[in-house]
């Protein structure tokens, strides 16, 4: 694979901030002086929920019922005010329509619960469509939450069938855990709903039932700090030398939610496939001409009028039959079955898709501008050109 195909497909999905904070988060841990890591024995071992679900055989409820991914529809809705004072969402970096995945996750009918000396929490749903899981949790800090945290943030570990699964970094870059957050629920002041989303890796997929379980190692607040040996650090609510809370489930793929599209368009040495369209995400991947490679490293005029020479680089940027802007989705490029690396944008109902190229590094040029709103802020860029692919043929 060539560097450029993973930038042509980087440039559908935003920096992924969240996966560089992780890491430095986690290295700053392991490097404070105060942390010990202690041995767990015997009976002190982590917690081991069993939870058989059969998802074809009637013993899970639909979402009509589910809890959980409706008491997150109105999170990107809602803010918190940090200790600096800003006042920012309680989760930036969930992009997930809860509204449609909602009604196609299961809910486990015996919920059980995992719990320590920091925290308990409870696996009661999960939507999974064969390459994305995303788990939903609801929980409470055993101190009763004495510092009034809204927004925590945790990592945790995946295991299928007793073999470990990490998030695939097609960059080279390593994380072995997957991430998640808890939301406080409105009107209460110690009831967490909290959902963390997989993307799973082509070799580890699976299409019949499996036993998935998830092993919480670490849990903080997103908006509580403390400073310490000149640096600033997160308050801890659960440390990584905690006892793990860990969870089990027997589930199985519904591969009918995933609606197969398969379809190129190229125009001009641009390309964009959509592969597939599911209630969690649309998988799709673009490409521009090689040229535009060669004129990064070579300061080129676009076309604008500030009087300054610089290259151009495309992105291409989504939008619905409607002109609505396709956001993409806050996660790192997905490998797929064939070899090819796609990225993820919100799912959409809509009958064709209008690709417009722009130049992310100018506001607009002599053929105008690209202007859309999304989970940042307002954004123009200068125009390229654009094409529309029309699905509307594929089968539902």
């Amino acid at each position: 694979m060539k560097i450029s195909d993973y930038n042509n497909v980087t440039d559908r999905i935003s920096p992924s901030e969240r996966c560089r904070r992780e890491v430095l988060d986690m290295a700053n841990r392991n490097n404070r002086e105060k942390i010990t890591h202690k041995k767990i024995k015997g009976s002190t071992a982590a917690m081991i929920i069993g939870i058989a679900v059969a998802v074809c055989g009637g013993t899970a409820a639909m979402a009509s019922e589910l809890g959980v991914f409706d008491r997150l529809n109105n999170k990107q809705d809602r803010t918190i005010v940090l200790d600096n004072g800003n006042e920012v969402p309680i989760d930036k970096y969930d992009r997930n329509e809860y509204s449609k995945i909602a009604p196609n996750a299961v809910e486990f009918e015996e919920v059980k619960t995992a719990s320590n000396e920091f925290f308990t929490v409870d696996l009661e749903s999960a939507y999974f469509d064969g390459t994305e899981l995303i788990f939903g949790f609801s929980g409470e800090i055993a101190d009763g939450n004495s510092m009034a945290l809204s927004s925590l943030g945790f990592t945790a570990s995946l295991d299928i069938n007793g073999e470990r699964v990490t998030p695939y970094r097609m960059d080279g870059s390593y994380v072995p855990f997957y991430w998640g957050t808890f939301v406080i629920d409105e009107g209460t002041d110690n009831s967490f709903t909290g959902s963390m989303t997989c993307i799973i890796p082509a070799k580890a997929r699976f299409d019949d039932t499996a036993e998935i379980t998830v092993s919480i190692n670490n849990i903080w607040s997103n908006e509580k700090e403390y400073y310490e040996n000149d640096r600033f650090y997160n308050y801890q609510v659960m440390d990584i030398d905690s006892e793990n809370l860990v969870l089990s489930a027997e589930l199985a793929p519904d591969l009918s939610l995933t609606r197969q599209i398969n379809k190129t368009v190229e125009q001009d040495g641009f390309s964009t496939t959509i592969y597939s369209i599911a209630p969690g995400m649309m998988l799709s991947s673009s490409s521009y001409p090689e040229e535009y490679d060669i004129a990064e490293r070579e300061e080129t005029e676009n076309g604008t009028d500030d009087g300054y020479m610089h290259s151009v680089h495309p992105i291409a940027v989504y939008f619905d039959e409607d002109g609505n802007y396709i956001e993409p989705l806050e996660l790192d490029p997905i490998d797929m079955p064939d070899g090819t690396i796609a990225a993820a944008s919100n799912s959409t109902d809509s009958k064709t898709i209008t690709v417009k190229w722009c130049d992310k590094n100018c506001g607009s040029n002599e053929l105008g501008s690209v202007e859309f709103d999304n989970f940042y802020g307002h954004y123009s860029f200068g125009y390229i050109t654009e094409y529309t692919i029309d699905i509307s043929d594929i089968d539902e």
